[in-house]
């Protein structure tokens, strides 16, 4: 049996043979050094050598060389990544890579795990925590990296505002049934929690009844049967406020095969605004989170610990609720 080899890393002596010149000279060109002055013309000798033979600097000998990290993780302790905060964390790779910061990702990253997860082999400079902070496990999970963190899990005010701003719509839209459809991940489950909170507070300040907590199961048959019972348990019209916008649609298609009318009958407001929430039929009413006047400060944060300096610097999030024909 034929043995495989291990391919050659190309490394900056093969790039410094290919274009005839010191070691020290492409070290000098590749890392951008200003303290030195190279030629253009060797300049650009050495760089299309490096493009031509595919070389990309050591992560371990850069780290070694220049004492900081350029790597940020993200810890996402999630069964999946939802639309809204995939979009998010996306433009945060854009923005940190203007500023030579590379973010990586992990999912379903939990304390508990009985083996070592791969993120565990990585030197971050900087850790966004989107796990509850109070947890200790997660404290335990994040403490051997060393590194400053920042806790981008949404405040519990703002969670309790989205089920606030929900169910204050439909209240006023006439709706005095309210029903909070949670998911049945167990993953969101504390998300889940303050936006009921603050569906709750609605109900309490608009003196209606109070509000249903149900939780919409996965498969379509069993979610329009557990719907359609819970719904039959209080008096029409109905309003529902939903965990997110999957949740949302979900209502949709069990109120559609129970042939109730909506908004008329019920009234659908999800949140997170997704980009599917325009075409579902009924068009989806919901909340959208606004993150751009915060990611400028957020940016000047990660760089700010990249380097090893102290920031002060919170989450700053507003929401706005876009209505269209759901309710």
């Amino acid at each position: 049996m034929e043995k495989a080899s291990r391919p050659h890393r190309i490394t900056s002596a093969d790039v410094a043979r290919a274009c005839g010149v010191s070691r020290a000279t492409v070290s000098y060109v590749l890392n951008n050094d200003p303290r030195q002055t190279i030629p253009l013309e060797t300049r650009e000798r050495v760089l299309q050598a490096a493009r031509e033979l595919g070389y990309s600097p050591f992560a371990p000998a850069r780290l070694l060389r220049s004492g900081r990290s350029q790597l940020v993780l993200a810890v996402l302790p999630f069964e999946q990544v939802d639309p809204a905060l995939s979009r998010s964390l996306k433009e945060l790779e854009q923005r940190l890579a203007l500023h030579d910061l590379t973010l990586l990702s992990y999912v379903g990253v939990h304390p508990q795990m009985g083996t070592m997860h791969p993120s565990a082999h990585i030197t971050p400079s900087v850790l966004l925590s989107y796990a509850d902070q109070t947890d200790p496990l997660v404290a335990d999970f994040l403490q051997p990296f060393h590194a400053p963190i920042l806790h981008l899990l949404g405040d519990a005010r703002i969670e309790e505002q989205v089920g606030n701003m929900q169910a204050q719509y439909l209240i006023q839209s006439g709706k005095r049934s309210l029903l909070f459809l949670a998911s049945e991940r167990k993953d969101v489950q504390r998300l889940s929690h303050y936006r009921f909170l603050g569906v709750q507070q609605a109900c309490l300040q608009g003196e209606c009844v109070e509000p249903v907590l149900c939780v919409l199961p996965s498969s379509r048959e069993e979610a329009r049967a557990v719907l359609q019972d819970t719904l039959t348990k209080s008096p029409s019209p109905w309003g529902i406020c939903c965990y997110n916008d999957e949740v949302a649609f979900a209502a949709l298609a069990a109120l559609a095969d129970e042939n109730i009318a909506v908004p008329l009958t019920a009234a659908v407001v999800g949140c997170d605004n997704i980009p599917l929430a325009q075409w579902s039929l009924p068009a989806l009413t919901t909340i959208a989170f606004h993150n751009e006047p915060g990611l400028d400060s957020l940016i000047e944060a990660i760089v700010a610990l990249s380097r090893g300096e102290s920031v002060s610097w919170k989450a700053q999030k507003t929401l706005t609720l876009i209505t269209r024909a759901s309710a």
